[in-house]
């Protein structure tokens, strides 16, 4: 655990947890808060309505801090994916307690801490999907994999085959991960580096020769518009305007030149490949 979330865990420890009583009252305080928001925004000013917002802005404050402690606790019960960590996962779920917060109906007589596990839970199972996934799979089998890999305390390789196969395909793995019966290989010697194959550094060379053997039979100035067309020459396509001005034409002609030396082409490439 790092220090950050140890200090934090400390400084959540300190406050007080609330009653029954307690979070029925700040419930009232937030909504009568809510309703006097409502009427600000419509037009209407009083120092009673400024006075229930802020009353309702510490009573929210002072119901999440009190609450904290119930997200740590959800929190960890998730293994945790590669490039994430259990304070990413407490400030999500915090997100969670602070949407409970806001929809708590103290008039239905829950308790909170019952009807705040759904959201927070909710939450942090929503950020698991979208950050640290490598694809989106629907939600119910999302949820369902994470409650697997809870009930086998992360462990993977106690996964049932589909759960396993759901799992490996939404999860990072290591380069320098080991492969093969003895495992003197890894994951990252199997992928390609680039490079082309002695096959088709041969096949390149054939038809690099081919190709500028056909060009040879055409006259300099429609090889040039051939090859200055499709990026031959210095890897960049030009326009017709711009091989125009080179040969000293208007950019149609050139582009008929270029017609014609290409329709020359397709008849001399039957007999070049003929041969």
């Amino acid at each position: 655990m790092s220090d950050s979330i140890g200090m934090y865990l400390n400084e959540i420890g300190k406050v007080t947890l609330l009653t029954a009583d307690e979070e029925r009252t700040l419930s009232q305080v937030i909504e009568e808060g809510r309703a006097a928001a409502e009427r600000v925004a419509a037009g209407e000013r009083s120092v009673v309505l400024k006075r229930a917002v802020s009353a309702a802005a510490a009573a929210k404050d002072r119901f999440i801090r009190a609450n904290l402690r119930l997200v740590v606790s959800i929190a960890r019960r998730y293994p945790l994916p590669q490039g994430m960590d259990l304070g990413d996962l407490i400030q999500e779920g915090n997100l969670g307690l602070e949407h409970a917060v806001d929809k708590f109906d103290w008039r239905r007589g829950f308790k909170f801490s019952t009807y705040a596990t759904f959201w927070i839970r909710q939450s942090i199972g929503r950020a698991l999907d979208q950050k640290g996934s490598l694809i989106r799979i629907p939600g119910d089998r999302s949820a369902q994999l994470r409650s697997t890999l809870r009930q086998v305390g992360g462990d993977a390789d106690q996964l049932d085959a589909a759960s396993a196969e759901l799992h490996r395909l939404t999860s990072n793995v290591s380069l320098d991960k080991s492969v093969g019966d003895d495992g003197d290989a890894t994951l990252g010697d199997l992928i390609a580096n680039g490079d082309a194959s002695p096959e088709e550094i041969v096949m390149a060379g054939v038809d690099g020769e081919l190709l500028d053997e056909l060009l040879g039979i055409l006259d300099p100035r429609s090889r040039y518009a051939v090859e200055s067309r499709f990026g031959l020459i210095d890897g960049d396509k030009h326009s017709f305007r711009e091989i125009g001005e080179h040969l000293g034409v208007t950019s149609e002609a050139a582009r008929r030149l270029m017609n014609r030396a290409l329709e020359s082409l397709r008849g001399d490439a039957d007999r070049v490949l003929a041969a």
